[in-house]
């Protein structure tokens, strides 16, 4: 298993076995200490760096390292593949949450579930919408799987959770409201899409200042130009929450801006400690997160409902579901005539599926769900985020297997064996390999 995955992993099943040998403290500190706990502190102090640093992966052209991705970003397939990511993380989201939000409504209408307000259900449908399939995608890149896939899961995901969260604050507008009127439900959707644009206008003038003013600052110390770098990309995430617009969609783009022109203002050393630092920090942050998820799960509350945690996880998969299937079908009638390569087949339709994940996003939003159903929402998330990264991230290997999905290189240890695509290019491609992959020079100029 890839170490982003071994990371993931290992962090949630030590935060469970200590969770569960605090469970036998009679004291319950623990649980009040994690039932105390600022959900502000995840979103000003762990979220941004998670959402900046996935940002600017988007334009990301080497190794990722330090517990990340570790995948080769190429703009050229992250455009190609623009329309149908949008598709993905823009009406996917929207379909998702609603068919979750409505799904459990129903369901508690007819006391098979627990009875919330359509508020509250399409709510917790927002936040359970966004997806982080980190597991997913350390596995993609380990396999090499085609970067189509790659691309589309790792787009959706980025721009999914930015979605979600904008999606649920404006849900969350409504949660008490007794009377919801059509200027309402007009006035919720123009204030989405208002916070969205912009966060986005902010997320990219900051970006646009900073590459200027980075531009133009010459004979600055290392340690000077990665402090200014870290501090412009933190203002857009300040500026945003202090105009009532969305911090995160803000430092979201922000990071996309300023990895494809501020981060090449930047000199040689500043660049290589800029990125290790902001990979290093995302990555802490998410573990944070993991470790908090872990812990409390057994510090729940006694009495919650088990019916709701086991209905949420069905809504989550049956949601997944009606939003992938119809959109994969839509993309692929309006691909190209004859453009057969580039179609999504049903079984990558399938991963797709299986590559819906959620994470730390969703688990901070429960946080600050709003009361009296904040317990039985943040209960549900945890199950949802422990079956999902446990159990299905778990699988991917297997389900790549099953579903005979392609791969394009393979490096088979030992010896190595290479399955190249052109043999009259075997010395260059082998030194090429043996650079990325860490295979012995030695062996490449045996070729």
């Amino acid at each position: 298993m890839p170490y982003p995955c071994r990371g993931c992993v290992a962090i949630i099943i030590v935060g469970l076995i200590a969770g569960a040998l605090c469970s036998f403290d009679q004291s319950d500190i623990v649980a009040r200490w994690l039932v105390g706990f600022d959900p502000n502190v995840f979103f000003v102090g762990l979220l941004p760096p998670i959402i900046f640093n996935s940002g600017k992966d988007e334009f990301m052209s080497m190794f990722i390292t330090c517990g990340h991705i570790g995948y080769t970003m190429k703009r050229r397939h992250f455009f190609d593949n623009l329309t149908s990511i949008l598709m993905f993380a823009i009406l996917g989201t929207f379909i998702s949450a609603v068919v979750v939000g409505g799904f459990l409504y129903l369901l508690g209408t007819i006391g098979l579930s627990l009875q919330m307000p359509l508020a509250e259900c399409l709510a917790f449908g927002a936040l359970i919408s966004s997806t982080d399939p980190v597991t997913t995608l350390a596995v993609f890149q380990e396999l090499h799987v085609d970067p189509k896939l790659f691309y589309i899961v790792f787009g959706e995901s980025v721009l999914n959770d930015a979605i979600s969260i904008v999606l649920f604050n404006t849900f969350v507008k409504f949660i008490g409201v007794t009377e919801v009127h059509a200027h309402a439900v007009s006035y919720a959707v123009l204030d989405f899409i208002g916070v969205c644009v912009g966060s986005i206008l902010v997320g990219v003038t900051f970006g646009c200042l900073s590459s200027i003013a980075l531009k133009h600052v010459k004979g600055l110390a290392v340690m000077h130009e990665v402090s200014l770098f870290v501090l412009v990309a933190y203002i857009p995430f300040l500026v945003a929450e202090v105009l009532e617009l969305s911090g995160i969609v803000a430092i979201l783009f922000a990071g996309m801006f300023m990895r494809h022109y501020t981060f090449n203002n930047l000199s040689s050393a500043a660049k290589d400690i800029a990125s290790n630092l902001f990979h290093i920090v995302a990555f802490m942050c998410e573990l944070v997160v993991f470790l908090n998820l872990g812990l409390s799960f057994f510090a729940m509350e006694r009495g919650l409902s088990i019916p709701f945690m086991l209905w949420s996880l069905l809504a989550c998969l049956v949601a997944r579901a009606m939003h992938v299937y119809p959109l994969s079908s839509l993309r692929n009638v309006c691909m190209r005539r004859g453009d057969t390569q580039n179609r999504l087949d049903r079984n990558e339709q399938h991963m797709i599926w299986f590559s819906g994940l959620r994470g730390a996003i969703a688990f901070s939003l429960a946080l600050s769900f709003p009361a009296p159903f904040r317990e039985e929402v943040r209960a549900a998330t945890m199950v949802v985020v422990v079956v999902t990264v446990l159990v299905m991230g778990g699988l991917t290997v297997k389900a790549l297997d099953v579903l005979n999905i392609q791969r394009l290189v393979h490096v088979l240890n030992p010896n190595p064996f290479i399955y190249l695509r052109c043999a009259s290019n075997c010395r260059k491609m082998m030194q090429v390999t043996a650079r990325t992959r860490f295979i012995p020079r030695s062996a490449a100029m045996s070729c």
